[in-house]
C-alpha cells in the first residue's frame, strides 16, 4: 500500500512526533533506536531498532500494517490511532530515519 501522505507541514510533523512519543517511544526510544524505557528495563526483549537498515528499507505499507495490526510482541494501534495518524507516524519515522542517515529531509515541506 502506498503512503497517501507525501509530506508533512511543520505543524503536522510536530503532531506526528507527539503521537510517536506517546505511542512508540516508550519501547522504540525517542530516536527509534530500540532503547526506550521498556526496552532498557530488561523485561521485554526484541524491540525493533528503527534506525537499522532493515527498517529504513521497509516499505511504508509494511510499516503501516505493523502499526495497525502489531508484529511479534508489539500490539496493534489500529483501534487507538486513526488511519491518518498512523500514516503520519510512518512519515515521521521515515523522515527521522533519513535525518539519521544524513539525507535531506524531503518529507518535510
Amino acid at each position: 500500500v502506498k503512503n497517501p501522505i507525501d509530506s508533512l507541514s511543520v505543524d503536522q510533523m510536530k503532531e506526528a512526533g507527539r503521537l510517536f512519543n506517546i505511542n512508540c517511544a516508550i519501547c522504540h526510544g525517542e530516536k527509534g533506536a530500540g532503547n526506550g524505557p521498556i526496552a532498557t528495563s530488561g523485561k521485554i526483549g526484541g524491540i525493533a531498532n528503527l534506525t537499522l537498515d532493515t527498517y529504513v528499507k521497509m516499505a511504508d505499507g509494511t510499516m503501516f500494517h505493523s502499526l495497525t495490526y502489531g508484529k511479534n510482541l508489539m500490539g496493534g494501534y489500529g483501534s487507538q490511532l486513526s488511519s491518518k495518524q498512523r500514516w503520519e507516524i510512518v512519515t515521521f519515522i521515515k523522515t527521522k530515519q533519513a535525518e539519521a542517515a544524513g539525507a535531506a529531509t524531503a518529507a518535510v515541506k
